[in-house]
């Protein structure tokens, strides 16, 4: 190929699987986006990963992570208030979007644990440090280690 690559990236086209999870037809790549605000980002990745970016603003997070959260995600809340929801729900919705399951009513792990197997298949957290009032997770099947670039 002309870029270097065993695949030409410019003619991939990006199909969804039944879930509606997106994926390139033709390329070994996995890929993660995300948005909060005006900020937006992208995880390439060799295998199977999610990405979720969240700005850290005022809810109701004990009533939401008793309705959703597992119970010791809940204490977890309960202790440590809006940074730990937000440090709990960026990871759900990291893992949801490496599986392909939506988040509400999805079956999932716990999600304070950084490395684990549930239903047969492993999952590693990561956090990205962005900015104090922003969270930012990637889960995937294996450690990875994600940088942040800037575009301009």
């Amino acid at each position: 190929m002309e870029n270097g690559l065993p695949f030409d990236y410019g003619k991939s086209e990006i199909i969804r699987d039944e879930k509606g999870k997106p994926y390139f037809a033709d390329m070994p790549l996995e890929f993660s986006l995300t948005h909060s605000g005006s900020l937006w980002m992208c995880l390439l990745a060799d295998r199977p990963c999610g990405l979720d970016l969240q700005i850290m603003k005022e809810c109701d997070h004990e009533k939401i992570a008793e309705r959703f959260f597992l119970p010791e995600e809940a204490e977890y809340v309960r202790k440590n208030g809006q940074e730990g929801f937000f440090h709990i729900w960026v990871r759900k919705e990291a893992y949801c979007k490496m599986t392909g399951e939506g988040f509400f009513g999805a079956d999932m792990p716990c999600c304070l644990a950084d490395r684990g197997e549930y239903g047969g298949k492993r999952f590693c957290f990561r956090e990205i440090e962005v900015s104090d009032e922003m969270k930012c997770a990637v889960c995937s099947t294996e450690e990875l280690d994600p940088q942040l670039r800037i575009l301009g």
